[in-house]
C-alpha cells in the first residue's frame, strides 16, 4: 500500500523549479495549498490524493510570457470539456494544478510582459515575505454565481493592470527599489491582495467547476461519512 503524504509535507520537500509566468514556485505552491482547504469537503479529498501532481501542476511549466485571461478561461473550458469525456483522478488533478497556477499568476501585479526587473524584483520580494502573507475573508461567490466565469476573469485582468501601473513606480528602470519595501508600503499591500486574491480566485473557480461537472468526477469516498 502506498503512503500518501500530507500536502503541506509535500509543499515543504518540494523541489524549486526554473522561473514561471509569475510569482515564483514557492508562491504558488503556498496559495494552492491554501486554496485546497477552502473548497467542499469531497473535492479536497480529491486534490489531497494526489498532492505531488497537483504541486507540480501548480509550479507551472518554464515560460516567460504571463498568463492572460484567455488562458484561464480556455483552461476552464478545456477541464468541463475533460471531465464530461471522462477523466482519470491524477489528469483532473493535474488540469486543476494548471488551472491554479494561470489563476495566480493572472493576479500578480508584476507581470504583463516577458521578464523584466521589476517582475524579478516583486518576485523575490514575494518569496521574502511568503511568511507574513495571511488570507483574508473574501465572499465565496462561485457558491451561487451565474456559471460563466468569463467576467470574473477579465475583471481580474484589468485588475491586474491598474495595480501594475502603480508598482511599476516603485522601481527604477532596473529593478531597484525606490523608497521603503516594508510592512506598511505599496509594495507589500500591492503583495498581500494580490497573495489573499489569487487564493480565493483558485478555490472559487474550482468550486465553479464543481458545480458544473462534479458529478463526472472520480471523486474518492469520504472516510467519515456515516455508512448509508
Amino acid at each position: 500500500m502506498r503512503t500518501r503524504l500530507p500536502l503541506c509535507a509535500v509543499l515543504l520537500a518540494a523541489p524549486m523549479a526554473v522561473p514561471l509566468a509569475a510569482f515564483t514556485p514557492r508562491v504558488h505552491e503556498a496559495e494552492t495549498v491554501r486554496a485546497v482547504r477552502m473548497v467542499p469537503r469531497r473535492l479536497s479529498l480529491l486534490l489531497r490524493a494526489h498532492p505531488k501532481v497537483l504541486l507540480e501542476a501548480a509550479r507551472g511549466q518554464a515560460n516567460d510570457q504571463p498568463a492572460t485571461a484567455e488562458d484561464v478561461e480556455s483552461e476552464f473550458r478545456t477541464i468541463l470539456r475533460m471531465s464530461k469525456e471522462g477523466v482519470g483522478p491524477e489528469n483532473l488533478v493535474r488540469e486543476l494544478g494548471i488551472l491554479a497556477h494561470l489563476v495566480q499568476s493572472l493576479h500578480d501585479p508584476s507581470c504583463t510582459t516577458g521578464v523584466t526587473p521589476l517582475r524579478d524584483t516583486f518576485e523575490a520580494y514575494g518569496d521574502e515575505k511568503l511568511p507574513k502573507l495571511l488570507v483574508t475573508k473574501e465572499e465565496f461567490w462561485a457558491l451561487d454565481a451565474p456559471l460563466d466565469p468569463g467576467p470574473r476573469i477579465q475583471a481580474w485582468a484589468v485588475t491586474k493592470a491598474e495595480r501594475n501601473k502603480l508598482l511599476a513606480a516603485c522601481v527604477d528602470a532596473n529593478g531597484k527599489r525606490l523608497g521603503p519595501w516594508d510592512d506598511l508600503s505599496l509594495p507589500f499591500a500591492q503583495l498581500q491582495l494580490s497573495f489573499s486574491n489569487a487564493v480565493h480566485a483558485t478555490a472559487n473557480l474550482w468550486i465553479l467547476l464543481y458545480r458544473q461537472a462534479g458529478a463526472y468526477w472520480p471523486l474518492p469516498a469520504d472516510p467519515e461519512a456515516p455508512p448509508s
